[in-house]
């Protein structure tokens, strides 16, 4: 799989959030946003990152994955996006078997300008961490 630096996109901050991901121009319902590369962790790497805290900046990139039994660090700009319950973008695996990439998606047209987010599904006890949109 060819992996190639999102056009469309680029980092900034976002008003009481910090930093989030925008559109530089228009997205469209469907098109790919970004996809962005896993790294599968090894156990021991797993224990080490267990050690740190959410001050840690590894912290920010590590993506727990209980149903697949392993422990991620996302590349590309994937922490970075933030959350909404009413985001324009979804998130799933790239379709291959290993599931070792993130794919972002418009579900609905998203203008230049525009914050991308997608749902974190949060359990309703840690609504209270996510920054007010």
């Amino acid at each position: 799989m060819e992996i190639l630096p999102p056009r469309k996109i680029k980092i900034t901050e976002i008003v009481n959030k910090g930093r989030g991901v925008i559109a530089t121009e228009k997205i469209f319902k469907n098109e790919i946003i970004e996809c962005c590369p896993l790294i599968i962790l090894r156990e021991k790497d797993n224990q080490f990152i267990k050690t740190k805290s959410e001050s840690d900046t590894l912290y920010h990139y590590y993506l727990e994955q209980p149903d697949l039994k392993r422990n991620s660090i996302m590349l590309g700009y994937a922490s970075l996006y933030n959350h909404s319950f009413d985001p324009n973008s979804e998130v799933d695996y790239e379709d291959d078997l290993k599931l070792t990439h993130l794919v972002f998606r418009a579900i609905k047209d998203i203008e230049a300008g525009e914050e991308i987010t997608w749902n974190y599904n949060f359990d309703d006890d840690l609504v209270e961490f996510l920054p007010t949109e």
